[in-house]
């Protein structure tokens, strides 16, 4: 991580938060792809159901991603939901190094979406100014957290 690093990240925060309010129950993500210091594409989820942030980017660039430098507040998710996996758009994009803010909490990405591009020989940085990322998304985080958990069971009357 260095201090460029921080600085894309910020922007993926200010990216993310143009979506506020409108993307639950999915996260507020931000996405920009760079080469070098150069600003090739950004993006961000801007609804539920639409291209996710990473998607949102790539798009942009029509193929000529290969070799860059991918931020993204929130680890790319790598499940079938209503959009297919980003991780997919990630590898087919040929993109060299990922930068995630933060770990997602949903237990189907939580790590899994950073090992498999780490798997396919991307260099993937995880933790930059995770503080601000999780603040972004701490309804997400909770709802996540509660989305997930399991009912306490109820024990029939005698």
């Amino acid at each position: 991580m260095n201090e460029s690093d921080v600085r894309w990240m910020e922007r993926c925060l200010e990216l993310a938060a143009l979506a506020a309010g409108r993307t639950a129950p999915n996260p507020m993500v931000g996405a920009v792809v760079v080469r070098g210091e150069e600003l090739l594409a950004e993006g961000f989820h801007e609804r539920a159901g639409m291209a996710h942030a990473e998607v949102d980017a790539l798009r942009k660039l029509a193929g000529r991603a290969e070799g860059a430098t991918l931020y993204v507040n929130l680890e790319p998710c790598c499940h079938h939901g209503r959009t297919p996996p980003c991780t997919d758009a990630v590898l087919r994009a040929g993109i060299r190094r990922v930068v995630i803010g933060m770990i997602d909490p949903d237990p189907r990405v939580s790590g899994k979406g950073a090992a498999l591009l780490e798997s396919a020989g991307i260099e993937v940085v995880v933790g930059v100014h995770e503080p601000a990322c999780r603040e972004l998304n701490r309804a997400y985080i909770a709802s996540t957290a509660e989305g997930f958990a399991l009912p306490a069971r109820a024990t029939p009357a005698s």
